[in-house]
């Protein structure tokens, strides 16, 4: 009677082992995931490619204004008028 309750106690040992290992390996497996996902705080948006009010129509009129002869003053002119815009 003796070898039969030896022979379960170890059977069970053997059993509560791979059952402890099995759930080792998948906290561990849940772990590896969880650090790879992104995390779950507060989202940034990201920053705006364009700063200020954008591009509208104003700003598609200056563009369209411009001439490659132009000189060195009428360029200047139309950088300023481009800040202004905020183009």
């Amino acid at each position: 009677m003796a070898e039969k309750a030896d022979v379960w106690s170890e059977a069970v040992k053997k059993i509560v082992k791979a059952i402890t290992a099995a759930l080792v390996a998948l906290v561990a497996g849940i772990s590896g995931l969880m650090m790879l996902w992104p995390g779950g705080g507060e989202v940034e948006e990201p920053a705006p490619l364009l700063s200020g009010t954008g591009y509208g129509p104003q700003c598609s009129q200056l563009y369209n204004t411009i001439d490659h002869t132009w000189t060195e003053s009428q360029w200047a002119v139309w950088e300023r008028l481009k800040k202004d815009l905020d183009c």
